[in-house]
């Protein structure tokens, strides 16, 4: 016979401290697909790298998190003449609230019951994740469940419950890294969706404005470059044209010739500016036929 037991015992370690480095309550999340690492410790202090994970769609920051309760659960054990034997670990839980309109609660609802890492953000500015040998940073490995929106109140708004169940209880615990970068990591913000829309169309121009949608305050985004487009023709080919840039109303005017109704207009994949990062989710198809607006 032939039996190996769990090496579950670590030796004794040295419990000097000046002072505590204790964490402040974590009020914003963000999650990463598996597999996101940063390099080092520098590099996840780093603010373009964080900007550059949300714009490869590698890392997304969440929403606001309320109530942020601790749901763990204890182990199970049987209690034996002289010792407890146990028969079920005890879990990591935590749930939390987030205030939400439709369109963020929508993008938070994609997460459910995904495998993801999640780095907590803390009212004190630090960054909460994990640590390896090589000095690499990820976050905790966690299931979002996702709960249903809840409709406003007379003292509470709209909101959904977030409960995260994190797959190591001790993963923190035991190989935690608390980063406090010089910016502030609630500022980070995700990808915002844009919606083209037509003001004009005829066969020599377009105008047309790029709204940021219900989550961006449907404010217009009036930085766009030529370079940040694609003007395609019936056939998918792109069109050649000259690009105006926006006026003091957010109207920005293709010119040129040959323009037709079904030609498609869109953003080049995802456009980062120093305001943010952006993707329009769908084209607008040109009607040349269709009244100004």
């Amino acid at each position: 016979m032939y039996v190996e037991c769990s090496a579950s015992d670590v030796g004794l370690m040295n419990t000097g401290a000046v002072e505590q480095c204790l964490e402040g309550l974590t009020i914003r999340t963000a999650v990463a697909v598996p597999g996101f690492k940063f390099d080092s410790v520098a590099d996840a202090k780093d603010k373009t790298k964080w900007d550059a994970a949300v714009a490869a769609k590698q890392l997304f920051p969440l929403f606001e998190a309320e109530e942020w309760t601790s749901a763990n659960t204890e182990d199970t054990v049987f209690e034996g003449r002289t010792r407890q034997y146990v028969t079920a670990n005890g879990k990591k839980i935590i749930t939390y609230s987030s205030f939400l309109g439709l369109c963020s609660y929508k993008a938070l609802r994609s997460f459910n019951k995904k495998d993801m890492q999640l780095f907590e953000f803390t009212e004190d500015k630090a960054i909460l994740g994990t640590i390896n040998e090589a000095g690499e940073v990820r976050g905790q490995d966690v299931v979002l469940n996702i709960g249903q929106r809840l409709p406003a109140t007379a003292d509470r708004p709209p909101s959904a419950l977030v409960t995260i169940n994190y797959k190591d209880r001790d993963q923190l615990e035991l190989n935690g890294a608390i980063l406090r970068p010089e910016w502030n990591p609630i500022d980070i913000q995700g990808i915002f969706d844009v919606t083209l829309v037509q003001v004009a169309a005829s066969a020599t121009s377009v105008t047309f404005k790029a709204i940021t949608g219900c989550a961006g305050g449907d404010a217009p985004l009036t930085s766009l470059e030529d370079a940040d487009i694609v003007f395609l023709d019936v056939s998918g080919a792109p069109h050649v044209h000259s690009f105006v840039d926006a006026d003091a109303n957010g109207v920005y005017e293709l010119t040129g010739a040959g323009f037709a109704t079904g030609f498609t207009l869109g953003l080049d994949g995802i456009v980062t500016k120093p305001e943010g990062v952006y993707e329009s989710p769908a084209v607008l198809v040109i009607d040349t036929t269709a009244p100004s607006v």
